[in-house]
């Protein structure tokens, strides 16, 4: 997998020297489907869940090989995630990230199972991203970071619950 996304960047462009970006889909201005290079390496970004609670989104990173660039360029725009997050063939590395205010605050990675529909993916995002952020949260954090890991938990925590 290329370079991991890294905290205080903006979240669709998530590292901080990146060769290009290409937005696909925006929401009220804002990307929220796209791809950009860095380091010569394609990586898809997606939006998965919009602002929820204090301005909290999940986005999720997937690097792209020939096969996946392939796919993208035969998509239609509805179908651009399926086959490389959705109802994929094979399980895949991805990362997720939290972001607040558009900038990443967490990230992790994740083998997204093969197979998953939308609602499945972000059932099994949620439940990951719940462990991911206790395993944090009982670790020795600076005051400032525990707040903000403890506000992304909870807002997470609320829409597994709302799922």
């Amino acid at each position: 997998m290329g370079e991991l996304p890294m905290l205080g960047n903006l979240a669709w462009a998530p590292l901080p020297a990146i060769d290009s970006l290409e937005v696909l889909d925006r929401f009220n201005g804002v990307p929220k489907l796209g791809l950009f290079t860095a380091g010569g390496e394609r990586q898809m970004f997606w939006r998965a869940l919009g602002y929820v609670p204090d301005a909290f989104s999940i986005w999720i990173y997937v690097p792209l090989d020939a096969a996946g660039e392939q796919r993208l360029l035969g998509a239609e725009s509805a179908d651009l995630l399926a086959g490389l997050v959705f109802e994929s063939r094979v399980d895949r590395y991805v990362t997720v990230g939290v972001a607040s205010d558009y900038r990443l605050i967490f990230e992790r990675e994740w083998l997204l199972p093969a197979g998953m529909s939308p609602v499945e993916l972000l059932h099994e995002m949620l439940r990951f991203l719940n462990e991911a952020l206790d395993l944090v949260l009982a670790q020795d954090l600076p005051p400032g970071r525990r707040e903000l890991m403890r506000d992304a938990s909870r807002a997470v925590k609320e829409l597994a619950a709302a799922g």
